[in-house]
């Protein structure tokens, strides 16, 4: 058996090295505003079905019409 590296499993572990060095050295922006995130579990918590309207403008069934179908 040889016990030289395979050059193409040697190439492919470098390119994926590079990628993830080039990954992690990009900070990640914030996807939710904390500050609202808090706002909405504690409109949630409140008992309020729907906390603001949905970006695309969708609508949802009630909870008694969903039993209906």
């Amino acid at each position: 058996m040889d016990a030289r590296p395979d050059p193409v499993d040697a190439r492919l572990t470098e390119l994926l090295r590079a990628w993830q060095a080039d990954i992690t050295a990009v900070p990640i922006p914030s996807l939710v505003d904390p500050i609202r995130a808090v706002d909405v579990i504690d409109e949630a918590r409140r008992g309020r079905r729907r906390v603001h309207a949905p970006p695309d403008g969708a609508c949802t069934r009630r909870r008694d019409q969903e039993s209906a179908d």
